[in-house]
């Protein structure tokens, strides 16, 4: 496997801990819930939106790419909109941890779905000095929103 997809699945692994830590919360725990979130949000946010930025293009461009790519983009944008409902939701309240929980699934099938498919097709579609080339501006894009966040 190279080392861009690895760099990807150990991002994939974290957040699916935090979320699986996120998940076992009970209502009556806001203040731990809220930590957890914003801990998940600064993993979560830089890595999607690096991939947005750096790692789908190339692909969306590619014809035997472009499908997967595509559908990856869009389950971003399906995350990023029942991520920031989750921000702004009382992290006590019964709805979140059930909002929670659809998030969860959305993001595990999103990981599973780019691990089996997208990987398979930027394979295809890209050289390994594109990789190379996608890898050092996927970890400066990352860093440069990681900063932002704060």
């Amino acid at each position: 496997m190279n080392q861009f997809f690895q760099m990807l699945k150990k991002d994939h692994e974290e957040v699916k801990t935090i979320l699986s830590q996120l998940d076992e919360i009970k209502d009556n725990a806001p203040k731990k819930r809220e930590e957890l979130f914003q801990k998940l949000r600064g993993e979560l946010v830089p890595h999607m939106k690096a991939e947005e930025v750096v790692f789908y293009p190339p692909l969306v461009a590619k014809k035997e790419s472009r499908d997967d790519a595509m559908e990856g983009v869009e389950e971003h944008h399906v995350s990023e909109m029942v991520l920031k409902e989750l921000e702004t939701m009382q992290k006590g309240a019964e709805q979140w941890g059930a909002k929670m929980t659809v998030f969860k699934e959305l993001v595990e099938h999103h990981i599973k779905d780019e691990q089996n498919k997208v990987f398979k097709s930027a394979e295809k579609a890209l050289s390994s000095e594109e990789f190379q080339k996608i890898m050092k501006q996927f970890e400066q894009e990352k860093q440069a929103i990681k900063k932002s966040l704060k």
